[in-house]
């Protein structure tokens, strides 16, 4: 009794992983089809550019836009329709995905296209492309077909996982990670360079990530260099509170005393 009622679980364990991932099946997707205790029809076939195969008695067969549990009841009505078996078990395994496929581009380590072989979440795909490199900023850009959308990957991460679910990439979608914002500091610091914007980020904070005042450094006497709309570059009396733009220029000066 205890192993049947282990093996019940586990049957309704794997029918609940089934049906959470609900993968879509498509042209191009390999597919292996058995029929419990009918080993003469065990077909194993690749989905052509209709979404459609050729089965054993039944013919023609159409599975494009079903999950593994539709595309086995539709096989298994059509042999039971047809008198070719009663009360079919019908089990579709899929050998290859190949008919949703994704592109992953930008400051991501492993940029390519992708097949997806179950629904996926922005942040999953991220983590199969290798995850953002140090260049990468927080937005997410996901390109298709009916628009442009951005997302804030600081604020994916907060999400809990049935409303990650909600945000899926899809069959053609490509997902772009721009380079981070960034800002200059040049002058009188311990280490001048560029460095990356943080939101609402402060001069004080700019001043930080450079490494702080040198010993030559005027601390008063600090300047942002700024491009405006006509393309002029303003200089601006800065304070320790003004906010850091992208691209904005940051000169501390020498103190003359």
């Amino acid at each position: 009794m205890l192993f049947f009622f282990s093996l019940l679980s586990l049957l309704a364990a794997v029918s609940w992983a089934k049906n959470q991932n609900e993968y879509v099946l498509g042209a191009g997707d390999v597919i292996k089809i058995q029929v419990y205790d009918h080993p003469d029809l065990m077909t194993e076939v690749e989905l052509n550019n209709k979404g459609e195969l050729a089965f054993p008695l039944v013919g023609e067969v159409k599975l494009e836009g079903l999950n593994y549990s539709q595309a086995e009841a539709l096989i298994a009505k059509k042999l039971s329709e047809g008198n070719f078996i009663k009360n079919p078990n019908v089990n579709v395994l899929i050998v290859q995905y190949r008919s949703q496929r994704v592109a992953v581009l930008g400051e991501v380590n492993k940029p390519g296209r992708y097949a997806l072989d179950s629904a996926t979440n922005i942040i999953d795909l991220l983590a199969i492309a290798g995850g953002i490199n140090a260049s990468g900023g927080d937005t997410i850009v996901i390109l298709r077909e009916k628009g442009r959308f951005e997302y804030q990957l600081s604020k994916l991460t907060q999400l809990s996982d049935s409303e990650k679910r909600r945000i899926q990439v899809v069959n053609g979608d490509t997902l772009y990670v721009p380079r981070a914002q960034q800002f200059y500091v040049y002058g009188e610091v311990n280490r001048p360079g560029v460095f990356r914007l943080e939101p609402k980020m402060t001069m004080m904070q700019a001043l930080s990530v450079a490494g702080g005042f040198n010993a030559r450094a005027s601390h008063s006497n600090i300047q942002i260099h700024r491009v405006v709309a006509d393309g002029k570059v303003e200089k601006i009396a800065a304070k320790l509170t003004d906010l850091i733009r992208e691209n904005d220029t940051v000169f501390v000066q020498e103190s003359w005393f």
